[in-house]
């Protein structure tokens, strides 16, 4: 099963979302990130370029860890008193979008 999403700006720039969930092993077992300067492969925590070399991303931030991370950011905004940087209020306006194209395609 493959989903694009396919948007252009007001400045005529084109942004391409490609997913595909026809991926051989187990879930989680990489995303491949395709852009304007490469391709790259995330593995877990680990990160490689297109040709299979490993990228340091050890200055990125405290942890590789994306779920560490994620934890970290939201007790960090409880203490500081403030939303979550990815909180579910931030993305509600992207889910209603989607919710809009969903009708729009079955003719509802």
């Amino acid at each position: 099963m493959d989903m694009s999403i396919q948007l252009k700006s007001s400045t005529g720039a084109i942004c391409t979302l490609s997913l595909s969930f026809n991926n051989d092993g187990p879930l989680g077992t990489f995303f491949r990130y395709i852009c304007d300067n490469g391709t790259y492969i995330a593995r877990y925590d680990d990160l490689y370029d297109g040709k299979d070399n490993k990228i340091d991303v050890s200055k990125v931030d405290v942890s590789m860890n994306g779920i560490e991370l994620q934890d970290r950011e939201f007790f960090a905004a409880i203490r500081e008193g403030r939303e979550p940087r990815a909180s579910v209020a931030q993305v509600l306006p992207c889910y209603r979008v989607l919710d809009r194209l969903e009708r729009e395609l079955v003719g509802r």
